[in-house]
């Protein structure tokens, strides 16, 4: 349910001229020949940074990233709202690595992830039933991810922009998904209690199952975005041959 981070780290850092650019910010610095062990020291240097956000761009900060109201159906009929939603952990995440050839970007990286918000939750997982509302904190360690983006040059007013037109992303679950979640059957801590256990037990049948929806409502929410910075910044102030 993160593959929007891949996506967005992506385009956030990749080949930016650093003192010549005019529209992108300073602190994000060129590689010459596109190398890819320059690309991956540029990442590593720029995420954290770039993570706050960019709003002379417009672009929102992704860490923490912030969603209002996330309203799914999951996998038989099993329906969960999530209001005030954060995403932390972006700016820690461990880039294996990067490279960028024939108008494709390449990323694979590791990632601690942690998910709060309040939700409120109905239908079955598995074999249990869940009916409640309360807070909710979920913590995926070690999570894997790659990331293929293709991009294509547009002219507007002259100007040449290199858009992202499509993306493919893939994850892997690595160490664990951990779930707190409060009163998860209503008025019955001792079987909220037991549920919560059972969805420890069963971290990875259920991450993969139900996580799905999440990833395609995370990966719309960060395409907007990587669509909107490269609307805005030119493209010989991103890429360096």
């Amino acid at each position: 349910m993160f593959k929007m981070i891949v996506l967005y780290s992506i385009v956030s850092v990749l080949f930016i001229h650093g003192s010549s650019a005019k529209v992108a910010p300073s602190y994000i610095k060129t590689c010459p020949g596109l190398k890819s062990d320059c690309l991956k020291k540029t990442i590593e240097d720029t995420l954290p940074h770039f993570a706050k956000g960019i709003p002379e761009l417009g672009i929102a900060p992704i860490d923490p990233l912030a969603e209002d109201h996330v309203k799914l159906i999951l996998p038989g009929g099993f329906k969960v709202e999530l209001h005030n939603g954060t995403m932390t952990g972006l700016r820690k995440c461990d880039i294996e690595s990067v490279s960028y050839a024939n108008n494709e970007a390449n990323m694979l990286m590791h990632c601690n992830l942690t998910i709060k918000g309040v939700y409120k939750a109905s239908g079955r997982i598995l074999i249990v039933s869940i009916n409640g509302d309360g807070d909710a904190k979920i913590k995926i360690k070690n999570l894997k991810l790659v990331a293929k983006i293709k991009f294509q040059d547009k002219e507007r007013d002259g100007v040449i922009y290199h858009e992202a037109k499509d993306l493919k992303i893939e994850h892997e679950y690595g160490d664990k998904v951990i779930f707190s979640l409060t009163n998860l059957f209503q008025g019955n801590p001792e079987l909220s209690e037991a549920v919560l256990q059972f969805l420890n037990q069963n971290w990875k049948q259920i991450a993969e199952e139900f996580g799905q929806p999440l990833v395609d409502r995370l990966v719309s929410i960060v395409s907007k975005i990587i669509t909107k910075f490269f609307t805005v910044v030119p493209k010989d102030e991103l890429f360096v041959d």
